[in-house]
């Protein structure tokens, strides 16, 4: 199996083992509990806060052949590229007002500061920064992939079982969208990453295993780790 399908085969993986999650289910069919569609929320806030840092360190790390896709990301995330026009951090803050989390913007936005203050502050697990950069890559493009999937599917359950407008729920249903082309963008960047900085298949292999050994979306968005190590054990090259 190619380097490309093997990324694409687990991230798939994950997106399937997310949908079927039983959180994910019972939010998706009106079954959680108002508590849980809350706790929902803030986590994506908090997750996707500070995108536009993450961008911009792969921005700065990106070699050409990614550079004017990473570029065009960052920028529509701050809202300057002019197909978007809307910083997304401005979309988050509205999806928390729109579901009466104003009040609790402050902490959140202070806690994806300290997240990022972890991130940055934690012992490298790599020994480059092109290692870092990879698995950095490697985790933004599955979000992509699965917004592409998954957004409008949160979107209409939060419009049907919480009751929230379609301004309110713009960054999920703007992220359905324009994510259908990050995500194939994103495949192509990883394969000029790889190729750029001269990773072997099977190292490329190793750092995306040790970045999905979790599924990386019911640990942002439930605050659940939740080991992987099947579907990782399923996918060869």
């Amino acid at each position: 199996m190619s380097i490309r399908s093997t990324i694409e085969s687990l991230f798939t993986q994950q997106v399937t083992t997310f949908t079927d999650y039983g959180l994910f289910r019972a939010l998706e069919t009106g079954q959680a509990p108002t508590a849980s569609y809350i706790s929902f929320i803030e986590n994506v806030v908090r997750t996707h806060f500070k995108s536009p840092q993450l961008l911009a360190f792969l921005f700065a790390v990106a070699p050409p052949q990614a550079a004017d896709n990473l570029q065009h990301n960052l920028l529509e995330e701050l809202g300057i590229d002019q197909e978007s026009g809307v910083a997304h951090p401005s979309l988050l803050k509205q999806l928390a007002v729109g579901a009466g989390l104003a009040h609790q913007l402050p902490a959140l936005e202070a806690q994806a500061e300290a997240d990022l203050r972890q991130v940055i502050t934690t012992p490298l697990l790599y020994g480059t920064l092109k290692e870092v950069g990879l698995a950095a890559l490697y985790e933004v493009t599955a979000f992509e992939f699965m917004l592409s999937r998954g957004a409008q599917r949160i979107a209409d359950a939060l419009a049907s079982y919480c009751g929230l407008s379609p301004a309110t729920l713009l960054w999920f249903t703007h992220h359905a969208t324009v994510d259908q082309r990050h995500a194939e963008q994103g495949f192509e960047n990883l394969l000029s990453y790889i190729r750029a900085y001269e990773f072997s298949d099977a190292d490329a292999r190793t750092i995306l295993e040790m970045t999905l050994r979790e599924n990386v979306f019911i640990k942002r968005y439930f605050g659940i780790p939740l080991a992987n190590t099947s579907a990782v054990a399923e996918v060869t090259l």
